[in-house]
């Protein structure tokens, strides 16, 4: 028995199977460059956030230490947001229309007074609206600064004392935004 005879393969049929091989690489490529766009855009949104927590970290710190070198030596004695963003310890740049109020970067309001009726010599920063995503990050980077912390009402750093990270948690994820108040001036 003799076996059949392949024929030669005609140039168009060969084309067609090139045509639907180059298909085949082509929505490969696509769908490993978007596979790679998606990488790209979810590691360029976790850099735009860490660097929003650090920003506001630094900001907190400039309003920290402009309170203290200014009105620390009076006890904070009358210090009240309006005082202080005519003063530019809470940067022009969170300052809202009329000078006596400001706004943090999560659309919250910051107000720093006088605390010394809860504890002598203190005053209190407050950041409202935190994202609950931030609020660790946020509570970690400014707590040294602060001899009290409190994220809405519960303490996560008792005056003088030591952070609590499992409350810390448990309060940033308490809502989708928090309050966090820093407390602090002269031990």
């Amino acid at each position: 028995m003799s076996q059949p005879q392949r024929r030669p393969v005609s140039a168009p049929r060969a084309r067609r199977r090139q045509h639907g091989n180059a298909l085949v690489f082509s929505m490969l490529g696509l769908v490993i460059g978007g596979i790679v766009l998606a990488l790209g855009i979810s590691y360029y949104q976790n850099a735009q956030t860490n660097a929003q927590v650090q920003g506001t970290i630094s900001e907190i710190s400039a309003i920290i230490g402009g309170a203290q070198q200014n009105y620390g030596q009076y006890g904070y004695a009358g210090l009240t947001t309006a005082v202080a963003v005519g003063s530019r310890v809470i940067p022009d740049t969170r300052a809202d229309a009329g000078g006596a109020t400001a706004t943090n970067s999560y659309s919250g309001a910051i107000s720093l007074v006088d605390n010394s009726a809860t504890t002598p010599s203190t005053a209190k920063l407050t950041y409202a609206n935190v994202p609950a995503a931030q609020c660790t990050q946020l509570v970690n980077g400014a707590q040294s600064l602060a001899r009290r912390v409190t994220i809405g009402t519960t303490d996560v750093k008792p005056l003088d004392g030591a952070i609590d990270v499992a409350r810390v948690n448990a309060q940033c994820t308490s809502a989708g935004n928090v309050a966090i108040d820093f407390v602090f001036g002269r031990t």
